[in-house]
């Protein structure tokens, strides 16, 4: 995140720059210029963010920095309004973020003291540049895109021409799913339950609430003694939330269970409506003896599967996936690209009507097939008639902004000397 921080430094610093080379004048907007340094600056804030290289030239880049002017000079004639409120709200939220990602409030004033930036003026840096965006934004999408349209019929006469190349779909297959999660055993609840239990005996005798979340937590917020921080309601889980908030400050409450698993809370602080808790948590675990349980019956289900029996059948009775085992498993009409990429290898080339080994995935076991085939065919005007027409429009929004600039550029004196 300090890097992210290191970029806003480089975009705020285009005065400083400015102010510190031997600039020259590379372009003429109106009554605005564009120096040389600006353009450096500007590249070198569009290499931070991942533009590659050969995309860096500096006429284009230098274009696109006269095209932005003109639409700011264009947004102010037209008196375009922006909430002026809400981009120093935005911009002070930006700012807030940044700091918190510094150890203390000296360490963010040393690296704003080296790039010879206050506070302040960082901020109003981030506000001029989201302004300007934003003035942008509006103009554009008040002037030109809405101004776009796409009639049906211009949709229909690509499709005819354009269809046997571009709505073609390639081979697919009926694809069906029968998936099963690894859950902890009774077992495997009744030993976290005790684990609980004894910890929570161990606190009733005087045992140190923090020492003891520090050695035995299964949550991330045991290095912290189990402190969880201030929270308001609806921050966590229901029946976590309507215990920690009926405490009072010191208490320690009984064994509270949750979808996470089991808790033991003590409230700390109280803070308007917020409070801050500690909490000793243990969760229930799935236990190798749990995988190789739901392995061995996903072995079953699969055998009887290949020795004759409907997968819609078994699927039906025992996927746990709630939406397609209604339907026996399908999930649909799948080319290979629509395969998930974890899957595709081992769907694909098992042969159609056959049906995959069992597939694992984070505590997730499956069965897949394609029991059914499609060839090739060019899809259906009516199949393909709104990606035609984002499309469609798209190009007609990009060729309208073309025109658009080119316009204001007849209109306007630009003189670009790069």
């Amino acid at each position: 995140m300090r890097k992210l921080f290191l970029i806003m430094l480089i975009i705020a610093t285009s005065l400083i720059a400015n102010a510190e080379l031997l600039d020259k004048v590379v372009a003429k907007v109106g009554s605005d210029i564009i120096l040389m340094s600006e353009l450096e600056q500007q590249i070198n804030q569009l290499s931070t963010q991942g533009i590659a290289p050969e995309m860096l030239n500096p006429r284009a880049v230098l274009n696109q920095m006269v095209d932005q002017r003109l639409l700011i000079q264009k947004a102010k004639e037209l008196n375009i309004k922006i909430d002026e409120q809400a981009i120093k709200d935005y911009a002070a939220r930006y700012i807030k973020n940044i700091k918190s990602q510094y150890p203390t409030e000296a360490d963010f004033q040393i690296d704003l003291a080296k790039m010879k930036l206050t506070q302040n003026e960082l901020q109003k840096h981030f506000e001029d540049q989201v302004r300007e965006n934003a003035l942008s934004e509006q103009l554009i999408e008040k002037h030109i895109s809405s101004r776009v349209r796409v009639e049906e019929n211009e949709m229909l006469a690509f499709y005819e021409t354009s269809k046997d190349t571009l709505a073609v779909k390639p081979v697919s297959w009926q694809l069906r799913m029968l998936v099963r999660e690894v859950m902890p055993s009774k077992e495997s609840e009744q030993a976290a339950r005790a684990a609980i239990d004894s910890l929570y005996q161990r606190l009733q005798t005087g045992d140190n609430f923090a020492r003891l979340a520090t050695e035995s937590s299964d949550c991330a917020s045991a290095q912290q003694g189990g402190d969880l921080g201030f929270f308001k309601r609806g921050m966590m889980v229901k029946p976590f939330e309507d215990v920690a908030f009926k405490m009072s400050v010191g208490e320690i409450s009984e064994v509270v269970e949750t979808q996470f698993g089991y808790h033991i809370i003590k409230l700390t602080e109280k803070q308007g409506d917020e409070v801050r808790a500690s909490h000793i948590l243990k969760t229930v675990d799935a236990t190798p003896e749990d995988e190789e349980r739901e392995m061995a019956l996903m072995n079953t289900l699969r055998s009887r599967i290949v020795a004759g029996e409907d997968f819609a059948t078994i699927a039906e009775e025992f996927s746990m996936d709630p939406q397609s085992k209604e339907e026996g498993g399908l999930l649909g009409e799948f080319t290979q690209k629509d395969i998930p990429e974890l899957f595709s290898a081992p769907i694909v080339s098992t042969p159609v009507g056959m049906v995959t080994e069992v597939l694992k995935n984070e505590g997730m076991m499956y069965l897949f097939i394609r029991d059914e085939e499609f060839p090739p065919r060019v899809l259906a005007f009516d199949e393909v008639k709104e990606q035609l027409r984002e499309y469609l429009l798209h190009t007609k929004q990009v060729k309208a902004y073309q025109d658009w600039i080119e316009a204001a550029k007849l209109n306007s004196f630009v003189e670009i000397t790069l």
